[in-house]
């Protein structure tokens, strides 16, 4: 083997898949979680303010809408679009589906926390037919 070992990746859960994902994205009855990387990725590359991951669940659960990943990178990729914004810009969270993390277990995966900026992203990716849900 060559490079480094592989790093242990911390996992926090942050409870049950919110039931709109399991209904619209069919996403399995898996606990959704994120990575502490994925933590650290969002505060300083993105500039996400420690309050309002601490306040992930919550916003999970109480989205604005949901819409199929335009990315082909993840099959059954899906993004949170949130009632949050952050520098006038809309708080979006791509999740992947049923993703192996250490040994065995599964879970669904916050893949990241971003203000979507640009374009409003909900009027754009339902015209392009993303949309899988609203509230």
């Amino acid at each position: 083997m060559t490079g480094a070992p592989p790093k242990k990746e911390v996992v926090l859960i942050l409870g049950d898949t919110p039931q709109y994902l399991v209904e619209h994205a069919n996403f399995p009855e898996l606990p959704i979680v994120i990575t502490g990387s994925v933590i650290e990725k969002a505060c300083f590359d993105h500039g996400i303010p420690t309050s309002l991951l601490k306040r992930l669940p919550s916003i999970l659960d109480n989205p604005k809408g949901l819409f199929k990943s335009a990315s082909f990178h993840v099959k059954g990729a899906a993004v949170v679009l949130t009632i949050e914004v952050h520098q006038s810009s809309p708080i979006i969270i791509p999740v992947h589906p049923n993703k192996q993390m250490g040994r065995g277990k599964f879970y669904n995966v916050v893949a990241s926390v971003y203000a979507k900026e640009g374009p409003n992203p909900e009027v754009k990716w339902t015209r392009e037919g993303l949309l899988l849900w609203k509230k």
